[in-house]
């Protein structure tokens, strides 16, 4: 899977503090998220991904920007990596598979990329809470049908919600994505909505994407 609005909505949308020191990036694909952050940190980050192709590209993008003395890819599904790896992480990210019981692809990358079968949002929760550090955030992309039940599994784990951004693909049309951030100590969370297009990118869409994107 290549670039998508998904990815460079998370990548860009994603509160980092300003001593943050480590980043995971769950799922990293092609590495365009951790690029993101890498761009706007000066934090190491260390990108995971269960196919080892997108860990191959991954790498290559790496090699190629400007970060490259900062970034690292592993190829390993999060599961092995939760039980092998004992650091804790300032910011963690993902764009998860997050079909359930849905249509598949003849494709077998595509399904691995698109459908939970592989990663839970239960293993996801639990895989999170031992990773993060204790005043760290975490950060993702879910469809809005999947945004509730994603919630209550992390307050089962004590990680709350502290901002969300409902995105609707035209302002006429309804969110059909949702990006939010999780912390341990709890907090009035922020809300609010962005609105990708309206006869063309819209205001709010282009200051996010910006220092990203040529649009």
């Amino acid at each position: 899977m290549k670039v998508g609005t998904d990815a460079v909505l998370l990548g860009a949308w994603m509160p980092v503090h300003d001593n943050c020191k480590t980043i995971l990036d769950i799922g990293c694909g092609c590495g365009v998220i951790a690029l993101m952050l890498a761009q706007k940190t000066s934090a190491k980050v260390t990108g995971i991904d269960m196919d080892k192709k997108s860990v191959i590209e991954a790498q290559k993008n790496a090699e190629n920007s400007p970060w490259k003395n900062r970034m690292l890819f592993i190829h390993d599904n999060l599961q092995h990596f939760v039980q092998k790896n004992f650091q804790k992480f300032d910011v963690i990210v993902s764009n998860p598979p997050f079909f359930e019981n849905s249509l598949k692809s003849p494709l077998l990358i595509k399904n691995i990329s698109k459908h939970n079968n592989h990663l839970s949002y239960e293993e996801l929760v639990k895989s999170v809470d031992i990773l993060l550090s204790n005043a760290g955030r975490f950060g993702l992309i879910l469809p809005v049908d999947s945004a509730g039940k994603f919630e209550k599994l992390m307050l089962k784990v004590h990680l709350f919600t502290t901002k969300k951004t409902w995105i609707h693909p035209t302002s006429a049309k309804n969110a059909n994505r949702v990006l939010m951030m999780f912390e341990r100590e709890q907090s009035v969370g922020k809300e609010d909505i962005l609105s990708i297009r309206d006869q063309g990118y819209t205001k709010n869409y282009y200051e996010l994407m910006k220092e990203y994107l040529i649009i």
